[in-house]
């Protein structure tokens, strides 16, 4: 390439990157008072809240609830406002866990049935865990001693709802009390394998809380004939997976999650987060609705695998959002981004092919506008980037 035209590259990429790091500041990143009133409004009332649940059933204060902060937020990769979080409830049950057996033969993609020991059915029999709440847990399984996912759900929800029926009630709403000062009106509402906790600040804004019940597992403990490929699991480093109650076909099938060991792939690689958040960002701009944020995760994820870290420190936002946005739509233009830790599981298998195909049109038009104006004009990037007022 002639000196004159690398220099001409050289000077659009540079000004192409200033209009990404804009977008970053000023559109990406969250107001700092507005995510400290948020999260603290968040940690209290979840105290008050898990406490209010532990006194209102015995078996959820013996099933000894513990929380993991998850998610975006927790992960750092979270667009728009503070108002949305992901926790999970670590439930445990008193049983020895080396007689818990985890059976995939008969379920899909990254999903298991948990078969209990027969002692988990004495639960529901013997005084003393009988008076712990466990009578419950009594039909909790079938004959074959698998745990019921529904079941399981229905009782976390009544839970939920019997800790915020007690509360006091104004004008129609459940309140909660902090320090008998500031209070605020909170619902809930079923959705997926979570529960949501809606609460309404004074000035109406909202704050989403999904409360995730899970059980927790430890390698070496896999499921049998499992299509999730533990050997990846296993070189993080990171132990732990979990259980979670998502709906599907099958009441008895439950779905493996691996959300630290997607925060390890993820972490110390300095563009990254921004990149992600960025691609997000362009997403909802797009009004890509059914893209969700899983999907362009799973993505990076595979990224994060083929690169150490040194490669999102030495490339530029410029160069790796638009290097991301042509692999994203290369994807979908194949209807096709396989699961990480099950790569027998294409995640894009419930989105229509057609809808992947107008995605990824959509996508190589802007890419090839902006490649083709971007050197006279860089401040087209806004134009695909940023909502108009």
């Amino acid at each position: 390439m002639p000196q004159q035209s690398k220099t001409k590259a050289h000077t659009k990429k540079k000004k192409c990157e200033v209009i990404f790091q804009q977008i970053n500041r000023h559109y990406i990143r969250m107001d700092k008072n507005e995510r400290k009133e948020n999260t603290d409004i968040l940690f209290a009332v979840l105290k008050e809240l898990i406490n209010a649940m532990r006194r209102n059933d015995k078996l959820f204060d013996s099933l000894r609830p513990k929380l993991d902060f998850l998610g975006s937020y927790f992960d750092g990769l979270r667009v728009g406002k503070p108002t949305e979080y992901d926790i999970n409830i670590i439930l445990k049950f008193p049983v020895n866990y080396g007689k818990i057996k985890l059976d995939a033969s008969n379920s899909p993609h990254d999903y298991t049935a948990i078969i209990m020991p027969p002692e988990f059915r004495r639960l529901g029999k013997v005084p003393l865990t009988v008076n712990q709440g466990f009578s419950k847990t009594h039909l909790w399984c079938n004959k074959e001693y698998k745990l019921s996912m529904k079941k399981f759900r229905s009782w976390m929800q009544s839970t939920v709802d019997v800790a915020i029926n007690a509360l006091p009630l104004e004008d129609g709403m459940r309140i909660i009390k902090l320090n008998n000062k500031q209070k605020y009106k909170v619902h809930t509402r079923s959705s997926g394998p979570a529960n949501t906790i809606t609460i309404i600040k004074d000035n109406n804004d909202i704050i989403d809380i999904d409360l995730v019940p899970t059980f927790t597992f430890v390698l070496p403990v896999v499921p049998i004939n499992s299509n999730v490929d533990f050997t990846k699991v296993k070189s993080s480093n990171i132990l732990r997976y979990f259980v979670v109650p998502k709906p599907n076909v099958d009441d008895y099938n439950w779905r493996l999650s691996f959300p630290f060991q997607e925060r390890q792939l993820l972490k110390n690689r300095n563009n990254l987060k921004s990149t992600i958040k960025l691609i997000k960002h362009f997403r909802d701009v797009q009004g890509f609705t059914q893209l969700s944020s899983y999907f362009i995760k799973t993505l990076f994820l595979w990224e994060c695998a083929s690169n150490d870290e040194s490669y999102w420190n030495k490339h530029s936002l410029y160069f790796l959002v638009f290097n991301m946005l042509k692999k994203l739509s290369d994807r979908l233009s194949h209807h096709c981004i396989m699961n990480i830790w099950c790569p027998s599981h294409n995640v894009l298998e419930k989105i229509k092919p057609e809808t992947c195909q107008n995605w990824h049109n959509r996508i190589s038009h802007i890419i090839q506008y902006i490649e083709n104006r971007g050197h006279k004009n860089p401040e087209v990037i806004f134009e695909y980037f940023c909502k108009k007022s």
